[in-house]
Order: structure tokens, then sequence, then C-alpha cells
């Protein structure tokens, strides 16, 4: 059994009862306002007042993210004047050490103006609203426009902005749109929607000047005849990318990567790109798409369809034999797509499979692309590789109309595409800094100090010593040293965890940068300008005329514009997964009963019990610590411990349980949970 180490104990936090609303009597006296404290039972040495964000849970109390980079504890006699989201000033309790920081006393509430989505109840002969997400402020509402909505309904409400000391009033807050029951079809798409604040449609009339919609005001350039392929899914529409390649006399490869020339028809302060900039993305749901730009340029004017002249921002490439790049350049250009190909038939012709067969020239390219992705994905395994390739669900549609989930895992084809588009990126981002000095990146730092010494803490409990500056291949070298593949998934569970988020950032040259899971320096988004905001501002940062150098003010302005470029891909990640995880929940519990013994893996673990995913299925669920110790299991040394002294069998992340399902709980509507109890596998 393993020791319990210093960080562990250091980390360790025990919520008890008096810590959430449980027989708290809410005081709604208006007249309460004022900074909002503890009990406190010494006097208190004046600290001063820090400003941080909430974060309210289910139980009543919260967290307060801290702009200092620390989390503090918030007691549910504090959390019940706020709403996740808002920014506060509060005064930390001065004694607090390690993850024991708390908060003694709330100065100020800052709230934006909101979205909240709530359930309409009734009681006795009154429609009351309870919010969807953690909320101790109780709502009082009036209907907007001619909204009308009855028991069972969910209801989209505006938030008013607020400035100014806590208060335990009631929110009065506007009732702006019926979402009907939760049973409705298509129910979770809008609401996803909604609750991520997506616009459903696109406003009238938003669509490029007519005057720049013709292809053939440009030459063919360096494009024609040139058998240029696009490799996709079979149900993708829009196609931002096609790719060649030949080899050269002299040894290596002249590899073309041709983008859609988005910014050719979006123009900089048009209302079509104002429109771009405010949403910044497209979402994938499942059987439905919400593209960034208009269906006519999206799927057809920008789109590189086969055998129609398209423009295009091509990258031409010199590589040697060992995949270095000897030369690159960037030119507008028309193309014209020699064929649509998707991973699925490309997959079959790298692995030489006879019916695999296309025309010469595509052949002849394919065959040189392939042998790219070999040399490509070689130096990246060198320099150190992590590949989380977890199955991913798509929608297929039956012959009856009705639509079922389908598990698709990557192939060789994709992987090929993915080592394209990285080489193609890492190459706009070096010309970004050799001609700015300055750009626009994808910037992922390593892990922090404390993220990295509990990975340490983790591999040397596992006999593997980490160095003491994170190493992208000591990490993969750690994965490849667990001795199978429980201990593998359970060290890539662990590495995920430690890993940072990557953002957007604006940097110059001299200022740290880098992406840490790719092992570059430079890196930015440049290959999906239909789908992605961030890739069009990089083309015209390319494109730009010759001369031309941004100024402080645009450097300032394009800063702020990519910072909301990663929260609007923050955010429609969290409305696609939200989609899809309530699909494949429902999809999951259609098909298995309670009876039926299913397996999962641990990926957390904490006193109340384990978060587990199904395998097969990718659903998380919830084993209960009361489960737990019911099959013999005991909450020692921060694992969950069962079995014989002399065989003790430790739960942690990584380990796979045979389990069944129980329950789907709904205490946080937005995220039902699905419930689990151990099973004879």
């Amino acid at each position: 059994m393993p020791a319990r180490t210093p960080r562990a104990q250091m980390l360790r936090r025990k919520i008890n009862s008096n810590d959430s609303l449980d027989g708290i009597l809410l005081s709604l006296d208006p007249r309460s306002q004022g900074p909002a404290h503890l009990p406190s039972p010494k006097p208190h040495t004046k600290v001063a007042a820090l400003t941080g964000t909430v974060s309210l849970n289910a139980r009543g109390f919260g967290f307060i993210a801290g702009a200092d980079g620390e989390s503090y504890f918030l007691r549910a006699n504090l959390a019940r004047f706020l709403l996740t989201g808002d920014t506060v000033r509060f005064i930390p309790l001065e004694d607090g050490e390690g993850d024991s920081r708390e908060v003694r006393a709330l100065v100020s509430v800052t709230r934006p103006v909101g979205r909240m989505l709530c359930e309409v109840h009734q009681v006795a002969d009154l429609l009351h609203l309870v919010s969807d997400e953690p909320c101790f402020l109780p709502l009082q509402y009036t209907a907007g426009g001619d909204v009308t909505f009855a028991p069972g309904d969910v209801v989209a409400v505006r938030v008013p902005a607020y400035d100014g000391a806590p208060v335990a009033r009631p929110l009065l807050v506007t009732v702006e749109r019926n979402l009907g029951v939760r049973s409705r079809a298509g129910f979770d798409l809008d609401y996803s929607l909604v609750r991520f604040n997506f616009d459903a449609v696109m406003p009238e009339g938003l669509d490029a000047p007519r005057a720049q919609q013709g292809a053939d005001q440009v030459e063919w350039q360096g494009g024609k005849s040139v058998p240029f392929v696009t490799i996709d899914g079979e149900s993708t529409r829009d196609f931002d990318d096609a790719v060649y390649a030949c080899v050269l006399p002299q040894g290596g490869w002249e590899v073309r990567v041709a983008i859609a020339d988005v910014s050719w028809y979006v123009h900089e302060g048009s209302e079509l790109d104002a429109w771009a900039a405010k949403r910044c993305t497209s979402l994938y749901l499942p059987g439905r798409t919400l593209p960034m730009l208009p269906e006519a340029m999206s799927v057809d004017r920008c789109s590189l369809v086969p055998g129609v002249a398209r423009r295009a921002v091509m990258l031409t490439l010199e590589l040697d034999a060992a995949g270095n790049v000897l030369s690159s350049q960037l030119e507008r250009t028309l193309i014209e797509s020699a064929a649509r190909l998707t991973y699925t038939q490309v997959a079959a012709y790298m692995a030489g499979k006879p019916e695999a067969r296309f025309a010469l020239p595509v052949e002849h390219s394919l065959q040189a692309l392939a042998d790219v992705y070999r040399v490509l994905a070689e130096r990246r395994a060198q320099a150190g590789r992590l590949d989380f390739d977890d199955p991913e669900p798509t929608m297929v549609q039956g012959e009856d109309g009705t639509w079922s989930l389908k598990w698709e895992s990557r192939n060789d084809a994709h992987k090929l595409v993915e080592e394209l588009m990285l080489l193609a990126n890492r190459t706009a981002a070096s010309m970004l800094v050799q001609r700015y000095g300055a750009g626009l990146f994808r910037f992922q730092p390593p892990p922090d100090e404390e993220s990295w010494g509990e990975l340490k803490d983790w591999a040397n409990a596992h006999s593997y010593t980490l160095p003491e500056v994170p190493s992208l291949r000591s990490m993969a070298e750690l994965v490849a040293a667990q001795p199978n593949a429980e201990a593998q998934a359970a060290a890539a569970l662990k590495i995920r965890s430690s890993m940072q988020p990557a953002r957007y950032v604006v940097q110059r040259s001299h200022e740290q940068g880098g992406h840490f899971s790719l092992s570059v320096d430079w890196y930015t988004h440049f290959t999906s300008p239909i789908r992605r905001y961030a890739d069009l501002l990089v083309h015209r940062l390319l494109l730009a005329p010759e001369g031309y150098q941004p100024s402080a003010q645009d450097w300032e302005a394009l800063s702020q514009q990519v910072e909301h470029c990663s929260d609007r891909a923050h955010a429609a990640r969290l409305a696609e997964r939200m989609v899809w995880d309530r699909l494949k929940l429902q999809s999951f519990m259609g098909a298995n009963t309670t009876d039926d013994v299913v397996h999962a893996r641990v990926v957390r673990t904490n006193q109340r019990g384990l978060r587990v995913v199904v395998t097969g299925w990718q659903c998380a669920a919830w084993l209960p610590a009361a489960d737990l110790r019911a099959n013999g299991y005991q909450w020692l040394d921060e694992v969950w411990v069962g079995g014989d002294p002399d065989a003790a069998r430790i739960l942690n992340e990584g380990v796979q349980l045979p389990v069944s399902w129980t329950s789907l709980s709904l205490v946080r509507p937005a995220y039902p949970e699905l419930q689990v109890k151990l099973s004879q596998g």
C-alpha cells in the first residue's frame, strides 16, 4: 500500500456537513448588505482584498479561483450570495495554508448580464423556477414578450448585471425563451447552444461582396494541373485543405498544402467578418453542423470541392530525406482538386488493399504523401509523442431514418493528414516570426510546478524517475515503461491531468512561446479558415501587402480578439461534448439493462467514490463510496483499498472494474450522471 506523501497530506480536504447548505436558513432580508463574513472567534489582522471568479457546488459550498492562481474554499453561508461566474473581491482567511485556503469575507460582487437555464416547478397554484446550475438565491421572474410556459418546461432567463456589495435578496430574472420539456426531440441540442451562448440561426443577408466572388479574377500561379486531393470523413461537406506530394530528383520531397482562401472573400470590417469574429468557430453536433460562415461559402464557394477551380493559399515546401524543411513559399493561386477522398479510402490504399485504386497521378501523390508521413511521424516519436487515440462517436442514419451511434478509431489516413497539417501550421508560425518578429500563435505551456511535482511523485511510486524539468519525451517513456495496458492507461490519465490547456496568444519572438505537447517553439493555426476565425486572422497577417507592419494598437486589438477566439473555442468544445455525452448516455442505457455487466476504467478517485468511464461507450459514471464499502473497500491513505492485507487491491486511476448501472442522477440537470455499482465480472 503506498505511503501517504506530504503532497497528498497537503492536498487532502474533508468537506463535512457544516460546509454545505444542509440545515442553513437563508436570510432573504434585503437589508442584509455589506461585506459578508464567517463567524470570527478571534480578532483578525488587516488582510488585503483579493479578486477571483466563483464556482458553486450543488452541495452548497463553492470555490473562488483567485487572480493569484490559488483556489479558495467558500462556505455555504457565503456561497448563498453568489452565482457561478461572478467576479468577487474577497478577504482570505489569513491563517489558511496549502489547500486549506479559505474565504473569510466577501467585499463586492460584479456580475455581467447573463443567461440561466431553469426548470418550471409548480407549488400549490404558483409556478417558480429552479436553476439547472447551483444557485442558492431565490428566483423571481417576469416573462418577456409572448413567452409562455408550463410545469416541466425548461426556460432560458436573462440575469441582470450587478455591481455592489453581496446581498441575499431574490434575483429578478426575465424569461426569454421556452425550450420545452427535456424529453422533446432536439432538446439537448437547443439546450447546449443556449447554455454556451451560440446562436442557432445565422442572420439573413450575410455574404461575401459580389465583386470578390469570381475565381477567374486571378491566375493559376503554381496550382494548375497539380493533382491535389482532399482527405476527410465521409460526412464532411466543408473542405478546408487539399494536399499533394512528389519525390524530387535529388531526393526528398516537394509537399504542397492548399488551404481555402477565405480572406479573399471575407473582408476585414464587413458584416460577415463581424459575425465570424463573434462566433469564432463552427460547431459539429450530432446530425447537425452550425458553420462559422454561411453555407453558400463554407460548403460551396470557399470549399475545395473536386473538379472546380477554387481560390487557395498554397504552401509549397521542400523537404529532405529526414523531413527537414529546406525551403518554403506561400502564394495565392487557383487549384482544382482531382479527387475527394475519405480517410477510409486512403487508409485502405496505405494498407495495400487491391480495391483501393485511383487515377495514376493521384496514386503517385498518395505514395509520396505516405512516405512523408512516416518520416514526420518518426521525427515526432523521437522528440517524444503522446497519443491519446480515444474512439470518437459519429452519427449514422439507418434506412428507416433513425440515428444511431457508431464509434470510429483513428487510422493511418487520419494520422497522415494530421502530420501534414502540423507541418503546415509550424511553417506558418515560422513565417510570422520571420516577417513580424511576432504573431498570432497557439501556445501551450509545460505542466506547472505543482502538477509536475504530483506526476513525479506518481512516477516514483511506480519505479520511474522523471527529470526536474517537464519533458514530453520523459512522459512518453513513462507510459511505455508501464508493465501492462492497465498501468499504461493509469499513466496516460495522470499525464493528461498534468497538462495545461492550449490557447491563442499574440506574442513577440523574444517572449516564451511554444506548444509543449507538440515539442515545437512556435505553432499557429493556419489550415482551417472556413471553420476557425483564428486561422483567418493568420492568413491576413501572412498575406498582408509587402512592407505592412501592425501598430501597437493593431497588436493589442488582435490580442483581445484571439482571447475571445480561445473562449469561444472552449465553449464550442463544451457544447459539443454536452450533446455527445447525453447521446452516449441514452445509447448506453438503451442497449444495456441494469443486470448487464460492463467494464469501466477508473479516471478519478476521492473519498466520496470513483469517477469511471464505461469501456466501449466512453460514458462517464459515478461509483459511490457506499457501494465500495459494501464490497469491502476502505478509504486509506488517499486511495480505495480492498481485499486481504497480503493481497490488497488498490483502485487507482487506470484500474478496470466490472460494473452495472443503477440509475441516472439528475441532481445537476445540466449534467446527468450515470450511477453504477460493482458487479461480478
